[in-house]
């Protein structure tokens, strides 16, 4: 039974996470920000439940796995990279590598 009401925390709380990155997705200038935003705030998620030693399952792997993407930001990237927009291409990867990996960071050192 507590299987079934962990699958059922991390099903809803991914759902939410999902629909929040979807939303996300919407937000769009030189670059796909809100893609950006997304997987920095799901890895301070992660950060703060490693460090906090509070691994609530349903947190971290469903809405922090929900809101967080790598295939959309990889599509992104790519996207941008084969219609002519190369820099920021790169410069989508780099900040996509570097502000989660900072966003973790910041969670672990903060808390």
């Amino acid at each position: 039974m507590e299987l079934l009401l962990s699958l059922l925390g991390v099903a809803v709380l991914g759902g939410a996470g999902s629909g929040l990155r979807y939303l996300a997705s919407f937000w769009q200038g030189a670059l796909p920000w809100g893609i950006l935003l997304a997987n920095t705030v799901a890895s301070f998620l992660a950060g703060a439940a490693g460090s906090t030693g509070n691994f609530e399952l349903a947190i971290l792997v469903g809405f922090a796995g929900g809101l967080s993407t790598f295939s959309t930001f990889a599509a992104q990237s790519f996207d941008l990279w084969t219609n002519g927009h190369k820099a920021k291409a790169l410069a989508n990867a780099t900040l996509n590598f570097t502000l989660p990996a900072l966003g973790l960071l910041t969670a672990v050192i903060l808390l």
